[in-house]
C-alpha cells in the first residue's frame, strides 16, 4: 500500500477513537488533522446517537456526513443531508418491546433527535454518562404512534440478560439487524446491543459513504474494535483492529494497532498514512 492510496477513514468510536477517558486524546487529535491536511475524509461510525457523534466531530473539526445509530443512519450534522436512512419496521418494534417488557430488560428507544426509556434503568443511566447524552421518560406506545423508531437499544448488565437477549436474536433473525458493541466506563461489563432495519449496518452505510465520494472500496481504510465492526470491515478496502478488538476483527485485520487506551489509532495513522 502507500499512503496517498486511501481517501477515506472509517472510524469506530467506543474503543477506536475513545477508550477510558471518553476522550479523542491529544495524539489522536493530532494524527487525525494531519490525515485531513492530506486530503483524507474522515467519517465516525457509531452505533451512537448523532446527539453524541455530531458534538465529537466538530471538537476534532471534522466535516462531512457520518454514520450513527450503527448504520440505520448516514448524515451530515453540519447541513443536515441525508446519505442513507432507514428506519426499524413497526411489528418488529413492538415485538422488542414486548419482549424486553416481558423479562425485565433494559431497553431505549431512539429517534433522530433523542432517545427515551420507560423507567429508571441502572444500565441506561451509566451509558447515558458513557456517550454524554441524556435520555427522557415515555410510553414507548404513545411513541410508536408518532411513527417508527430509528433504533432500538437493549442494554445487558448481566448473564440473565445476555442469555434473554441472544434468544431474542435467534428468534428474530432475519427480521432485524442485531449487532453487539462494548461502551465505555462507567457502563462497564455491558454491552450494548443494537436493534435495527434489517438491511442496516456498518457495512452498507460505509458503502454508501464510498459511493458518495466517488471513491471505490480499495481507497477506503476502517479501524473497529467490536461485533458490530465486522461489517465495517467487509466494506473496506483496508482493516484495522485495535489491539483491545475483538478475536474476530483482528482475524480480517490487515494491521493490528496496539490498545485503544496506549493510543492505538493514533499509532496505526502515523505508521500506514503520515509517514
Amino acid at each position: 500500500m502507500t499512503n496517498d492510496q486511501y481517501k477515506l477513514l472509517v472510524l469506530d468510536i467506543d474503543g477506536t477513537l475513545v477508550g477510558h477517558s471518553g476522550e479523542p486524546t491529544d495524539r489522536v487529535r493530532a494524527a487525525l488533522q494531519a490525515a485531513q491536511a492530506r486530503g483524507v475524509h474522515i467519517a465516525l461510525c457509531t452505533g451512537r446517537p448523532m446527539a453524541s457523534c455530531g458534538p465529537i466531530a466538530r471538537g476534532l473539526g471534522l466535516h462531512g456526513p457520518h454514520v450513527v445509530f450503527n448504520g440505520a443512519l448516514v448524515k451530515d450534522p453540519e447541513n443536515g443531508r441525508v446519505v442513507l436512512e432507514r428506519s426499524l419496521p413497526m411489528a418488529a418494534a413492538r415485538r422488542v418491546i414486548a419482549y424486553c417488557r416481558e423479562h425485565g430488560i433494559c431497553c431505549e428507544l431512539y429517534t433522530e433527535e433523542t432517545h427515551f426509556v420507560e423507567q429508571d434503568w441502572r444500565e441506561s443511566r451509566l451509558h447515558a454518562i458513557s456517550i454524554h447524552v441524556t435520555y427522557e421518560f415515555g410510553d414507548f406506545d404513545e411513541l410508536l404512534k408518532l411513527g417508527e423508531p430509528v433504533k432500538l437499544q437493549v442494554i445487558t448488565g448481566d448473564d440473565r440478560a445476555r442469555k434473554l437477549v441472544a434468544r431474542l436474536a435467534d428468534d428474530m433473525r432475519g427480521e432485524v439487524g442485531i449487532s453487539w458493541a462494548i461502551p465505555m466506563p462507567p457502563a462497564v461489563d455491558m454491552e450494548c446491543v443494537n436493534i435495527v432495519h434489517p438491511a442496516a449496518s456498518k457495512g452498507e452505510a460505509v458503502k454508501a459513504l464510498t459511493a458518495y465520494f466517488g471513491l471505490d472500496q480499495a481507497q477506503v481504510m476502517g479501524a473497529g474494535d467490536a461485533p458490530n465492526d465486522l461489517p465495517l470491515f467487509e466494506a473496506v478496502g483496508y482493516r484495522i483492529a485495535m489491539g483491545n478488538a475483538d478475536a474476530r476483527l483482528k482475524a480480517m485485520a490487515d494491521y493490528i494497532a496496539p490498545d485503544v487506551n496506549e493510543d492505538g489509532l493514533a499509532a496505526a495513522l502515523e505508521d500506514l498514512l503520515l509517514r
